[in-house]
């Protein structure tokens, strides 16, 4: 499937080029940050979409807006976005982010939508480990996805060489899944939670499960029941960690009640009761 650039051009004002690492268009530089935090240290994101959010989730309460392409097939950028553009973007946000930081620790694919979506992932992933391996950098490469292409063996070998994969899967309920992430019409949760299985037999890196608590309305996902379930499922998976989020950033839609850290601490002790290392990351 693709998109041509045109497409494109309603959301920005100009096609991106690597250039700008602090884009005046909000969102639409190839890399952005830098970020500091206890989970990756200092790390630069990498944008595959920039100009659009292309995503096979719309998820209630991604601060990034709504999804505009919704695909479960690689889709074109629209933007050109190639291994030029993104060595020439991430040698000007190292040279850039080096100077204030002193250190750069890990580069991560993320930004809006769903970065194993790009027609060039795999290619993008070696241009990031030559860019690191050229310029002799200690850097952890990561890549953060919403889970739900674990089936593409091409993604699959993708994924196996980076270092750290985090992975969403904020319920493991067909229905909850359904209103929270409102996925693409063909993505089922038992099928991505097979895939996630399978996938942990093959990586060898760290993999992290990503978990967001909230309430809208009557859609609630950190009952007992709730974390329980979770719990069973995360036990099949074996990730290294489990991280629990709220919503830290104005959700597409209204109303959307984030958690407190003390309900994020007792869905988190039924995981722990498992065997589950969790991290919880409040608001």
């Amino acid at each position: 499937m693709g998109v041509s650039s045109k497409s494109f051009l309603t959301y920005a004002k100009c096609i991106p080029n690597g250039e700008c690492l602090k884009c005046p268009i909000a969102g639409k530089s190839v890399n952005y940050g830098p970020f500091k935090s206890r989970r990756r240290g200092v790390s630069i994101g990498i944008n595959l979409f920039p100009i659009a959010k292309v995503c096979s989730f719309n998820c209630i309460y991604c601060f990034r807006g709504p999804t505009k392409i919704l695909s479960v097939e690689p889709v074109d950028d629209g933007a050109g976005i190639n291994e030029s553009v993104l060595r020439n973007a991430l040698r000007i946000a190292y040279e850039e982010i080096i100077k204030d930081y002193g250190v750069i620790n890990a580069v991560d694919f993320s930004g809006s939508g769903e970065p194993t979506l790009h027609p060039k992932l795999s290619e993008l992933v070696s241009t990031v480990k030559s860019f690191v391996k050229d310029y002799d950098l200690d850097i952890n490469v990561g890549i953060f996805t919403n889970s739900s292409t674990l089936h593409m063996s091409n993604v699959v070998r993708t994924l196996k060489d980076v270092d750290y994969i985090e992975a969403k899967l904020d319920t493991v309920v067909q229905s909850k899944f359904e209103l929270i992430n409102i996925p693409h019409k063909t993505l089922n949760i038992s099928k991505i939670i097979n895939n996630l299985r399978n996938f942990r037999k093959e990586f060898k890196g760290t993999l992290v499960i990503q978990t967001i608590l909230l309430k809208y309305g009557n859609i609630i996902n950190y009952m007992f029941e709730d974390s329980k379930s979770l719990a069973e499922v995360l036990t099949t998976i074996e990730p290294d960690e489990v991280h629990i989020y709220t919503t830290y950033r104005t959700p597409r839609i209204e109303n959307i009640e984030k958690v407190n850290y003390e309900v994020m601490n007792e869905f988190s002790k039924v995981l722990k009761e498992y065997g589950l290392k969790v991290e919880i990351y409040p608001a």
